[in-house]
């Protein structure tokens, strides 16, 4: 009897002794993915927080690009390089450049594996990462495509290339007993830690968990974490089986008690090193960690990273309710608790609450429900206060900018009205025809730089301007100075929608200004119905423009080498824009030239 007493009881403490150290693995196991998600995810938001600063300035933000991206490289040891890929699908610059060189100019729509999710990010304007894969460079990583949108237009995507191998082998640091894989969403195994030796004795033991990535492509990371020999060694109890079998048949109760009384000790400290090594862990990372129930009470943990941004030590909020959650903030609290509740958690959500010395604060929380425990919940939170601050001052620092920018070409544009007024007097006084005449030129010229001007001074994005609104001013002015009441010159346009950088708008400007001057003041002397065509379209990166006149037509020979300010002006603006031209051979007689330029993306104000 005593014998039948000692197997059962013995039984009974095995199978304790193994529950015990299955919950240990699996609670282990929960902490890293949480831990794994939380370093995903502020990895991701870098990208998203540059992102917005670029949309929020309406791209101006691009001349910090390079700074910002290295110095966010700088601060991140999972961040290998940034890129940024315009709406052609072509890699314009990367930082560092030192040994991305290869990736420059490179058209990812002629990679495959790369062509449909990047499109499937743009088309849903939500971030996208890809699978583990070797780049151009000859690395494997991580791309991760942040589509920026300016003004509701399409511009490009902030792409990193992430490696998590340094930062997860820190996570991971004294955890050598397990054996842990991660997998992308192909099946892909990118990470493995600890050896695989011993394993196949805890493959009951073994936890799998996924990490949801991403909202365009839904790709999942698979952790699968088990045991390995270490393990066995670490949480090893002395198996007697001998004294157990003499145990047994002697039906000596002493003995019996005496082993049991041993196992369940090793059990225990099984179980109390398990807690040690969870604890440390929280205990030793950089965000904020406690444990609260469904009414909002500290239950459990409340780390020293909590305890240094909160402001309260554990002991004053263990068993209590969350002291940061005041009245003011209460309204906000139940709603968030609700929403917990309903998805079983929440992630990377914002909130203000108050420290204990009564400062507000903004925070990044992340909560998610413990698997196996009654409404208790797990709460991960870092402070950004600085980050929304540096967000709200820079902010700032742009629309002060803008004013100053608009002001500027408020002044340039009144300065060259000035001017005009000085060219007016003068001509007033002149006798001299020719004179006359090209003073008159000199004043249209001014014009059309002074329209430039004008235009973004009335709009809010100081990096390009509506050419199809300035050349209907142009023409409608030029019309009103040259055109006879008995036989006015028809002009006919073909231009929509087209936006133009300040630095090509001028030159191209004058240069139309000069031919249509010339049509009026050459081509239709004595002429019946004198028409003016002008056709403008913009395609695959380049403008192209055909220009020309039905009238008595040119010697183009003599055109090119005449050395006449007008001609001069042409020439000059026909090189600022790296312009390929022609002069047209018409049917009949007529003036007709097409040029084709790179289109200029970069701000006037800028050195992108």
């Amino acid at each position: 009897m005593l014998s039948v007493i000692a197997i059962s009881i013995w039984g009974y403490n095995q199978q304790r002794w193994e529950e015990s150290l299955s919950g240990k693995v699996e609670d282990t196991g929960q902490l890293l993915v949480q831990q794994f998600r939380v370093i995903l995810t502020e990895n991701v938001d870098r990208l998203e927080n540059l992102k917005h600063r670029l949309e929020l300035t309406n791209g101006n933000y691009f001349q910090y690009w390079e700074q910002d991206a290295a110095r966010i490289i700088e601060s991140s040891n999972t961040l290998s390089f940034m890129e940024w890929i315009d709406s052609t699908m072509v890699i314009q610059r990367i930082q560092p450049y030192e040994g991305n060189e290869e990736a420059v100019g490179l058209d990812i729509s002629q990679l495959e594996y790369r062509k449909s999710d990047w499109q499937r990010a743009r088309r849903d304007s939500s971030f996208n990462m890809t699978h583990w894969v070797e780049l151009v460079q000859g690395k494997y990583s991580f791309l991760v495509d942040e589509p920026v949108y300016i003004n509701g237009e399409f511009y490009g995507t902030i792409t990193a290339g992430m490696d998590f191998t340094s930062r997860f082998d820190q996570v991971l640091h004294g955890l050598d007993e397990y054996n842990i894989q991660i997998a992308d969403g192909s099946g892909t195994v990118f990470y493995k830690f600890g050896s695989s030796e011993g394993t196949e004795s805890f493959r009951d033991m073994m936890t799998t968990h996924r990490i949801e990535i991403g909202d365009a492509n839904q790709s999942i990371w698979t952790v699968t974490m088990v045991p390995n020999i270490l393990f066995g060694v670490v949480n090893s109890t002395v198996y007697n089986d001998i004294v157990l079998v003499l145990t047994i048949i002697l039906g000596l109760f002493l003995a019996i008690s005496f082993y049991l009384t041993q196992k369940s000790a090793q059990a225990e400290r099984t179980s109390k090193l398990a807690n040690q090594k969870q604890r440390a862990l929280i205990e030793s990372a950089p965000v904020g960690i406690y444990v609260i129930d469904g009414e909002g009470y500290v239950t459990d943990f409340w780390n020293p990273a909590a305890e240094e941004m909160l402001g309260w030590k554990q002991e004053e909020v263990l068993g209590n309710f969350l002291p940061q959650v005041t009245d003011e903030f209460e309204e906000s609290y139940k709603g968030l608790m609700d929403e917990i509740k309903m998805n079983g958690g929440v992630s990377n959500r914002e909130v203000t609450r108050k420290r204990k010395d009564g400062t507000k604060r903004t925070f990044r929380v992340y909560v998610s429900s413990i698997v196996g425990s009654d409404e208790q919940m797990l709460v991960v939170f870092e402070d950004i206060t600085k980050e929304k601050e540096y967000e709200a001052k820079l902010k700032k620092t742009l629309e002060e900018k803008d004013i100053l920018l608009s002001e500027i070409h408020h002044r340039v544009k009144n300065n060259l009205a000035i001017i005009v007024g000085l060219i007016e007097l003068q001509n007033a006084d002149v006798e001299d025809e020719t004179t006359k005449s090209n003073l008159f030129e000199t004043k249209n010229r001014i014009y059309s730089i002074s329209g430039v001007h004008e235009l973004l001074y009335q709009t809010d994005n100081f990096s390009d301007i509506s050419f199809s609104e300035y050349l209907n001013q142009l023409v409608h002015r030029l019309k009103s100075t040259f055109d006879s009441q008995k036989n006015p010159v028809k002009i006919n346009k073909n231009i929509s929608g087209l936006r133009m950088n300040i630095n090509q708008a001028i030159p191209l400007g004058l240069l139309l200004n000069e031919l249509i001057t010339n049509s009026y003041k050459h081509a239709f002397n004595g002429m019946n119905g004198p028409e003016i065509s002008l056709d403008v379209n913009q395609s695959d990166g380049f403008i192209e423009i055909e220009y020309k006149d039905n009238g008595k037509g040119v010697d183009y020979v003599e055109m090119q080498q005449s050395s006449s300010l007008g001609i001069t002006i042409i020439k000059t603006s026909l090189s600022q824009l790296s312009a390929d031209y022609q002069f047209l051979q018409l049917p009949k007689t007529g003036f007709g030239i097409n040029l084709r330029f790179p289109e200029n993306i970069k701000g006037a104000h800028s050195n992108l």
